[in-house]
């Protein structure tokens, strides 16, 4: 019989906010069954299908952060419970206690050693089935916001020992069918690797390449060569945090190189120069590395960076400045249930919410998905503004508000204001940046979430939106 290992990255649990009940819903695997069966934690539709269909769950692999293992209170089945998401997707599954369940703890700013540990989990387990035939599931539908990043790395990595997935899963999930559809993304996934591997080989490949050679001949590999590794790693695994760290290691390393080498190794610095350009200087900014990730072609890196790291640059260039009570801007944080977010992202995404009515890149149009302007140039951005445009000038009060649904109307409520002064030169046109924030922003979050409901920008419109950013916010930088 063959064995079943499943990984998963586990959810917060989702609680009415009325009623502090834990909300129900229903699931099926088979197309012919329209009633399905009823689950409350995000995590349990696909571990059960695999157990059902499969006959056994023998290892379950969770990564789960610091959110989901604290306990929350709640009604369930019209009992109080005091629980984790990761305890109560346990209790629901009847594996309290069980040794075949592993936690990986994960911190979204340094999820290397949870790939690593999951990866090392799989691996002993692939050895303690070597007589077996070993099924390896995954669960895509809930998680932290790089999920999709990290379980591609996983795969990737995986590959070197020839472990691959028997099936990727998420859930079609639309809160207006009574059954949520269990779909596979295998091919999808698949997709991803091709393409993850094609860069490797064309983008990041020499610092691989170089490393073998230096160990062909039997020579300590060069300390840059191994940092140009540890950089084609972190864009590989679209961690800009470590990517930011090994490039200012990096930067740091060529200030104290001769700018002529007649060597082997000469010929690769002077490439590694051609290519980073300005990167390796220290005047280098945030827009500069968006522009690389960009021409390289590196659109899910070049979004990631925008959305994590633009907006303090531009704060702290004094391209917009905020004066906001502290309090106000944690209860704003409290209410989104964002508490994590950077205050400058916050505060500028607050602005987008409130002056432009465009959230995605992509609409749709009598049954097709279209752009919602052509993105070649500022003047196609006007129709994105709302009302309240016309009372922003220079200085303006920004009301820090959230909507939320009761009694199935939508009601705002403003939890305090933001002065917020532009203090460059066009303020038409930081605001203009400020849109195409909001809306690579929101792109980001599509992919990382994969949902066929997500309205997806193709490669050519989402380029071209990345390159019109990139233009005003030269215009901007230049005054």
């Amino acid at each position: 019989m063959s064995k079943n290992v499943i990984v998963l990255a586990m959810s917060t649990l989702a609680i009415e906010r009325e009623s502090g009940t834990i909300k129900e819903s229903r699931f099926s695997y088979k197309e012919s069954d329209n009633v399905g069966e009823e689950y409350f934690s995000q995590m349990e539709p696909i571990s059960k299908m695999i157990l059902q269909r499969e006959g056994s769950l023998d290892q379950i692999i969770i990564l789960s952060t610091n959110n989901t293992k604290q306990e929350i209170e709640f009604l369930y089945k019209g009992k109080e419970m005091k629980i984790s998401a990761v305890d109560f997707y346990l209790q629901r599954m009847n594996l309290e206690n069980s040794d075949k369940v592993k936690i990986v703890d994960v911190e979204e700013n340094r999820m290397v050693p949870a790939i690593a540990q999951t990866i090392e989990l799989i691996r002993n387990a692939e050895q303690e089935y070597k007589n077996e035939k070993m099924n390896l599931w995954i669960d895509t539908q809930g998680g932290f916001r790089n999920i999709s990043m990290v379980i591609n790395a996983i795969i990737s990595l995986l590959k070197d020992n020839n472990i691959e997935p028997s099936g990727v899963y998420s859930i079609n999930y639309n809160r207006n069918n009574k059954v949520q559809r269990i779909i596979d993304q295998t091919n999808t996934y698949k997709v991803f690797q091709f393409v993850s591997g094609i860069n490797e080989f064309t983008r990041c490949g020499r610092a691989e390449q170089l490393e073998d050679y230096y160990e062909s001949i039997h020579q300590e590999t060069p300390e840059d060569v191994k940092k140009m590794k540890q950089i084609a790693e972190a864009i590989q695994m679209c961690n800009i945090f470590e990517f930011d760290k090994y490039l200012n290691e990096l930067r740091e390393m060529y200030k104290k190189m001769p700018k002529a080498e007649s060597e082997l190794l000469g010929i690769f610095r002077n490439q590694i120069r051609q290519d980073y350009g300005n990167l390796l200087e220290d005047s280098c900014t945030g827009l500069d590395i968006v522009e690389w990730f960009y021409k390289k072609n590196f659109y899910q890196q070049a979004i990631t960076y925008v959305e994590a790291k633009l907006p303090k640059e531009w704060i702290d260039k004094g391209i917009i400045k905020y004066t906001v009570e502290p309090n106000e801007l944690e209860a704003l944080k409290k209410k989104l249930h964002k508490e994590y977010e950077k205050d400058e992202n916050m505060v500028i995404f607050q602005i987008a919410l409130e002056y432009f009515k465009w959230n995605e890149i992509m609409k749709k149009k009598k049954n097709r998905v279209i752009s919602v302007c052509e993105f070649e140039s500022e003047e196609s951005l006007k129709s994105a503004r709302s009302k309240a445009y016309d009372n922003v000038g220079k200085r303006f009060n920004l009301p820090l508000k959230y909507t939320y649904k009761k009694d199935q109307e939508y009601v705002t409520e403003i939890v305090g204001n933001a002065d917020i002064e532009i203090q460059a030169e066009n303020e038409e046109k930081v605001l203009n940046l400020v849109l195409l924030y909001k809306l690579l922003k929101k792109e980001r979050n599509n992919f990382n979430h994969m949902s066929e409901n997500n309205l997806r920008a193709d490669q050519e419109t989402l380029g071209k939106a990345i390159k019109l950013f990139i233009k005003i916010g030269r215009e901007v930088y230049a005054e």
